[in-house]
C-alpha cells in the first residue's frame, strides 16, 4: 500500500512531490525498456497511454496538494506547445476542478472569519461548491435582497501551506540558485504574490479598482464586491456571466467573433499594463468569461500585480521601437529597463527583440492583422525565453507580466484569432500619454 503523506505540513508536501517525481520518472523509464520491443504502433499506443497516466499522476496529486502546487499544474497545462495532448486533457481539470472542502468545513470556515453562519448572512445559501481551485472553493447564494451571488471561501491553513511549499522549493533549487539561474528577489517575489491571495481583502481592493479602470472598454465585466458579507478569508461577489474557453469553442463561433474576442483580450493585457499600471497576473482559462455578443467576463483577482510607474515607463519605450536594436539608444532602454545587463543577457534581449517582437509587432502602422493560429510564434516566443534562462536573465519586476504574457499568447492561439497587434499597442501608447497630459 502505498504511504499517504500530510497535505499541510512541509515534510508531508515535499514527500508527497518527491512521491510523484519518483512515479512518473518510473512510468517514462518503464515505457522506453518495454518500446524497444514493440512495433511502430503498439509503441504509439504505448506512449499515448504512458502521458495520459503521468497527467493522472500529475492531476490527482496538484488537486489534492491545492496552492502553489496545483498552480504550477495550471500554469502547465496552458502550454498547448510543449507537451503532448494526452497530458494537457488530465491536466485541463486543474483549470476548473478540485476537490471541494466537506460541506460543515466550509460552513466553520464561514462562521470563524465571518462571525455568523451562512444561513444566518444569506437568504439561500448552497453548501456544495459550484468552483474550487488552488486556494479556495466558491459556492452559490442569494442575498437577503434577493440578489444571486457568489461566495468564495478559503480552505483552511492555505497560507501555510503555501509557505511550506516555498520552504521545500528554496531547497530543491539549491543548484539553480547556485548557477545563477535563479535568484533569491524572483522567489521572493513569487512567494510574496501567492501568499497575497489568501488576503481576501486585498483582492476586494482590486476588483474595485478593475471595475472602475476597465470601465472605459465597455466589452469587459468586472463582478461587483459586496463588503457586508466579505471578510479577509470570505469573499461575496456578483456574479458574471458568460462560459469558459472550451464551451466558448464548442460553440464553433465564427472567425469574425474569435477575432474580436482575441483582438479584446489583446487589448485588455496592454491597456492593464500601460493604462492602469496593474495586470490581472493569473492567466489561465478558468478566470475568463466569454459571451456570444463578444464580451468578456474577468473573474479572480487574487494575483493582482501592482506595476511601478518607472518600470512602465521604460516598457511604454520598447514596445513598437522602430530602430535598430543594436543602436545606443536602444540600448540605453534595456540599461533602464533591466539595470546594467550581462553581455550574453544583452545579446540574448535583443535576440528576443529580433526574432520574437518585432515578428508580431510590426512597428509599420501599415501592417495587416497578425495570425495567432500559426503555432510558430510561440515556438519563438519559448526559444527566445529559453534563450534568456540560459543567460541567467533575472528581473522579479517582469515574472507576472510574462506569466499573463504567456498564457494570452496561448489563448489567442487557441482561439485562432487575427489580431492588429501593433494597433491596439499603439493605441493604448495614446491613451498613456493622453491621460499623462490632461
Amino acid at each position: 500500500m502505498q504511504r499517504r503523506f500530510s497535505t499541510t505540513s512541509a515534510t508531508g508536501r515535499a514527500l508527497r512531490l518527491a512521491g510523484l517525481t519518483a512515479g512518473i520518472t518510473g512510468s517514462y523509464v518503464g515505457y522506453m525498456l518495454q518500446r524497444l520491443f514493440l512495433g511502430e504502433e503498439r509503441r504509439d499506443r504505448k506512449r499515448r497511454s504512458t502521458n495520459a497516466k503521468a497527467g493522472r499522476q500529475i492531476r490527482d496529486e496538484l488537486l489534492m496538494l491545492r496552492g502553489p502546487a496545483m498552480k504550477f499544474g495550471q500554469a502547465l497545462s496552458l502550454h498547448t506547445d510543449i507537451l503532448p495532448e494526452e497530458l494537457l486533457t488530465e491536466l485541463a481539470a486543474l483549470q476548473m476542478e478540485a476537490p471541494g472542502m466537506h460541506a460543515s468545513l466550509a460552513l466553520a470556515q464561514f462562521k470563524s472569519s465571518v462571525g455568523r453562519k451562512p444561513d444566518e448572512v444569506f437568504k439561500r445559501f448552497d453548501a456544495e461548491p459550484f468552483a474550487a481551485a488552488s486556494l479556495g472553493q466558491v459556492h452559490h447564494a442569494t442575498r437577503r435582497d434577493g440578489t444571486p451571488v457568489a461566495v468564495k471561501i478559503q480552505y483552511p491553513n492555505i497560507r501555510a501551506s503555501v509557505e511550506n511549499d516555498f520552504k521545500w522549493v528554496r531547497t530543491v533549487s539549491t543548484p539553480m540558485r547556485a548557477s545563477g539561474h535563479l535568484d533569491k528577489p524572483t522567489l521572493d517575489e513569487l512567494e510574496r504574490q501567492i501568499l497575497a491571495e489568501t488576503d481576501y481583502l486585498r483582492e476586494a481592493a482590486s476588483i474595485e479598482f478593475f471595475k472602475a479602470g476597465l470601465a472605459p472598454l465597455g466589452y469587459v465585466t468586472v463582478p461587483t464586491v459586496y463588503p457586508a458579507e466579505s471578510s479577509d478569508q470570505v469573499l461575496t461577489m456578483s456574479l458574471v456571466p458568460g462560459e469558459h474557453l472550451n464551451a466558448f469553442l464548442a460553440r464553433k463561433p465564427s472567425q469574425q467573433l474569435r477575432d474580436d474576442v482575441g483582438s479584446r483580450l489583446f487589448e485588455l493585457f496592454y491597456f492593464q499594463i500601460l493604462v492602469l499600471e496593474a495586470l490581472h497576473a493569473d492567466p489561465h482559462w478558468g478566470h475568463y468569461l466569454f459571451a456570444s455578443d463578444g464580451t468578456i467576463g474577468l473573474i479572480d483577482f487574487g494575483c493582482v500585480k501592482y506595476l511601478t510607474h518607472e518600470f512602465v515607463e521604460n516598457l511604454h519605450k520598447l514596445y513598437l521601437y522602430p530602430g535598430r536594436y543594436d543602436s545606443a539608444e536602444y540600448q540605453r532602454v534595456l540599461e533602464a529597463l533591466n539595470g546594467k545587463p550581462r553581455p550574453a543577457t544583452r545579446r540574448a534581449l535583443t535576440s528576443f527583440a529580433e526574432r520574437f517582437y518585432r515578428k508580431v509587432y510590426p512597428p509599420d502602422a501599415a501592417t495587416r492583422p497578425f495570425d495567432f493560429s500559426d503555432a510558430s510564434f510561440m515556438k519563438d516566443f519559448m526559444n527566445e525565453t529559453g534563450r534568456l534562462i540560459r543567460a541567467k536573465y533575472t528581473l522579479p519586476e517582469h515574472l507576472f507580466v510574462t506569466r499573463a504574457e504567456i498564457g494570452l499568447y496561448m489563448t489567442l492561439h487557441r482561439l485562432k484569432a487575427r489580431v492588429p497587434t501593433s494597433a491596439i499597442v499603439r493605441r493604448c501608447i495614446a491613451t498613456r500619454i493622453n491621460r499623462r497630459t490632461t
